[in-house]
């Protein structure tokens, strides 16, 4: 129970400090620097030529990997195994988003870091405001923390399940299989080789190494990856909730009458720095998302093509694979688990992407209902009204070339071309 306890209050963050005067981005998230460090971005020695090294080998590894799996699906369909061929080609198209993972971060570098010092200054100037933007500020950032975490071990679930599902049946066959059971040792990924035998040792034991390399791998790179995707873009999220509050007290214990004074008069000059300074900071907050945005669609742009691209066939693939073991009266529930795993992962960027799109109006409807037609105050910032109810029309949206706006409308559109292929797929196995 200690043990639980400890766990929940780790989850909850039931010990940090939520009235501390000042509370800084890596504080809060102290796995956000972890995380990018692993993708090649360092927070303290930031040339340090160490950061190259994990990375390229990734890739390398990454890229010898999708070669084998290409050679195993021409092999599979030049024996008309398809079976075969569709598990190797879902874990060929799997593979291949990890060098367009790593490539975009590395070179944008600067980027990144600017966006992660951008996100800490926020945390330290939010700090320093009123009871009303910390609580829903660290709020959203505590769903963020959680959030994290249940992705990581909803990955981890599936990783487990790949190695146990493998090691299980291996030490039942070491210890109780008799030598005349003449069963193979299973593998996690179906391999094939041209003039040789991947089951005998010590084949077998290398390409068992490589795999569980490789599990680890995709973790770390994949799931990592969405990750710190949905925490920038929840960051921003929850940013224009403080941004649209800001508008519900835009005019509040400010005196009226002294837009009858002269444009000189100390009264009026101060009320007009009071909301100048008001106004400021929403212009200011409002024109770091559009920046933040641009800056996630050319860092994240190629993985996201990729995803919209390729996740349609994956998604086709591992459908047939669940529907082929069932009409062999199996449940292949490692691939059910890979199946939801895929839905997910692009769902994420999607929903994302429609909520910030609808909360980027709700910031030109909160200026407009901001009660200006009500206060006579409103003529000393009619110009920069009419700017931001003009600016919030432009939608906020992550976008690359090639890409389509990424919202819940492409996710429909995705799972209706997976199901399309799949039946495709399904009938022409039917007709074979």
């Amino acid at each position: 129970m200690p043990l639980l306890q400890s766990f929940r209050n780790f989850f909850m963050k039931n010990d940090f400090d939520f009235d501390a005067p000042v509370i800084t981005l890596y504080g809060f998230h102290p796995q956000f620097r972890i995380f990018f460090a692993a993708m090649g971005i360092f927070f303290n020695n930031r040339e340090s030529i160490l950061r190259f090294v994990w990375p390229v080998i990734c890739i390398k590894l990454a890229i010898v990997a999708v070669t084998l799996e290409g050679i195993f699906v021409y092999h599979g369909l030049e024996v008309k195994d398809y079976t075969f061929a569709t598990e190797c080609f879902c874990y060929f198209v799997l593979l291949g988003i990890l060098p367009v993972v790593y490539v975009p971060i590395m070179l944008n570098k600067q980027s990144i870091l600017q966006l992660a010092d951008d996100m800490n200054n926020d945390f330290i100037y939010i700090s320093s405001l009123g009871p009303k933007y910390r609580e829903s500020f660290f709020k959203g950032h505590l769903v963020i923390y959680k959030l994290c975490y249940a992705w990581l071990a909803f990955t981890l679930i599936i990783a487990v399940m790949y190695i146990t599902s493998t090691m299980f049946p291996l030490l039942w066959l070491c210890l109780f299989a008799t030598q005349d059971e003449n069963m193979i040792r299973p593998l996690m990924f179906p391999m094939w080789l041209p003039k040789d035998d991947p089951y005998r040792t010590p084949n077998y034991e290398i390409f068992m190494t490589i795999q569980l390399i490789f599990c680890f791998l995709y973790i770390q790179t994949f799931c990592v990856y969405v990750y710190l995707e949905f925490h920038i873009l929840l960051h921003y999220y929850n940013l224009m909730e403080l941004l649209i509050m800001d508008f519900g007290v835009i005019f509040e214990g400010l005196d009226e009458s002294v837009v009858y004074l002269p444009s000189s008069d100390p009264r009026r000059v101060e009320v007009q720095n009071a909301l100048n300074k008001r106004m400021g900071r929403i212009i200011e907050w409002h024109l770091s998302i559009f920046k933040a945005i641009e800056t996630v669609s050319s860092v994240y742009g190629p993985p996201l093509c990729y995803q919209v691209m390729f996740t349609a066939l994956a998604l086709c693939l591992m459908g047939y694979q669940i529907a082929d073991k069932l009409d062999h009266g199996k449940v292949d529930l490692i691939f059910c688990m890979l199946f939801v795993g895929a839905l997910i992962q692009l769902w994420i960027p999607c929903y994302l992407g429609t909520m910030i799109r609808n909360k980027g109006f709700a910031v030109g409807d909160a200026c407009w209902n901001c009660g200006w037609h009500e206060t006579s105050l409103s003529r000393m910032l009619r110009n920069d009204i009419l700017i931001l109810i003009y600016r919030s029309q432009k939608p906020v949206v992550i976008k690359f070339t090639g890409l389509p706006h990424i919202q819940l409308e492409t996710f429909s559109s995705i799972v209706s071309s997976a199901y399309s292929y799949f039946n495709m797929l399904r009938q022409y196995n039917a007709e074979m």
